[in-house]
This record gives C-alpha cells, structure tokens and sequence, in this order.
C-alpha cells in the first residue's frame, strides 16, 4: 500500500525501506494475528524472530527498575520491530504489545541470513533498521535533557516529519496521537503535556483540529526544540 510522501527522511520514526526489499523480507515469514492488549514479546525475553506490521498498531515500551513504564515508539503499518535483539541474541531490551487487533508477519534470523547471501540488500535494510533504532533511543536521551517546553517541541517535530503529510496550512500528522500516547512517548505527565502544547499553540507554532495536529512551519518548531537532530 502506498503511503503518502513525508516531509523529509531525517527523523528516526520514519520507515525509510525501499518498499521491494520490505516485500521481500516480509515474504520471508508467517502472518500472525494480535489481539488488543495482546503481547508481540515481552521485556527480557529471547527470540530469534523480528516482526513486520501489516495492519494495526503496537506499542514499544521499556519498564524501569521502578516499575514505571517508558514507550519508545509506536509502530505502524510497514514498520519493523524487534529486528536489534533478534539478531544480537540478547534479552529484549523492551516489551511491545498490539493497541488494536494487529496482524504481522514474524520473520526468522535464519531466513534473513539464508536470503540475504542471494540478495545483499536484504542485509543492507536489516542494518538501516537497526541504526533507526539507534537513532531514537538518542532522540529519546536528547529529549530527556530539555525542559518540557522544548521536548514536546523536539517529539513533535520528528513525529510530524516521519508521519507528516502537506496541506493547506502546513504539514499535518496523519497517524493521530492521543494526548496520552503523546505523553507517554514524552516521559511526562498529561497535564504537563497539555500546558506546553497549549502554549505551542498560543504562539501559533502548532494547531489542533480535534485530535489532528498541523504544524504551519517545522523550521520554527524547530527552534524551540534547539534544532537537535539525531
């Protein structure tokens, strides 16, 4: 399925697979089925398999010594997950699991070691992914070290750039978060949340249509973030 063009290819949320090559991996494996609140794998396990996601939606989240839960990401149609820890045989670092009934396709590490010595590109994809995720756990640490005006800036910036679509008033987030998810993906409480993106919205940075969200320039969202890109 086509998606429409994003607004650039820096941002580490965003699926930047040549769309044959993710076809020929997915072709590598067996669909399997979630359901909501159903987990895909669970934080320490081991697993010799990554997921592709062809329908639904999944939460990546770690949980701290303290119990307290952190979310990473949320995947959506065409992206891959687990592919770090499938192929370095550790422990999963996090835990992810289906917000709605969610169909994907599970691929073996032996399947993508045996394909990949015919088609090298396989392999190239497989890497690309796993220097995304690299990439977002930095954004994650650079996040942690801004005040919470310019973190809801920097999240929102990358979320609009990997999920963003153009439109009459700027660039609009396609893929719609709620303020909860948004809060857990910033490490910050909803009322904290819901003070700072009001007053991104005073200066006119950002707009909310019901649950979409517009940014009528990125450049300036950017600023506020301090211009960090991972």
């Amino acid at each position: 399925m086509a998606r429409p063009a994003a607004v650039s290819i820096t941002s580490p949320f965003l699926l930047t697979e040549e769309p044959s090559i993710a076809q020929q991996i997915a072709s590598l494996g067996e669909a399997r089925r979630f359901r909501a609140g159903e987990f895909v794998y669970r934080q320490g396990s081991l697993s010799d398999y990554f997921y592709q996601v062809i329908e639904g939606r999944l939460r990546i989240y770690l949980t701290r010594a303290d119990g307290s839960e952190r979310v990473l990401s949320y995947a959506e149609p065409g992206a891959g997950i687990g592919e770090s820890t499938c192929f370095d045989g550790l422990p999963r670092y996090a835990s992810c699991v289906a917000t709605v009934d969610s169909r994907l396709v599970a691929v073996s590490r032996r399947a993508v070691l045996e394909a990949g010595r015919r088609e090298p590109e396989i392999l190239m994809e497989i890497t690309r992914r796993i220097s995304r995720k690299a990439r977002l756990f930095a954004m994650h640490i650079a996040a942690d070290g801004l005040p919470a005006r310019g973190r809801v800036a920097l999240i929102l910036d990358h979320l609009v750039e990997a999920y963003g679509v153009r439109c009459t008033e700027g660039v609009r987030l396609r893929t719609r978060y709620s303020l909860d998810e948004l809060a857990l993906i910033l490490g910050v409480t909803r009322v904290t949340l819901s003070r700072e993106l009001a007053r991104l919205i005073g200066e006119g940075l950002v707009l909310r249509r019901g649950r979409e969200i517009i940014v009528p320039d990125l450049a300036a969202l950017r600023a506020v973030a301090g211009g960090y890109r991972p």
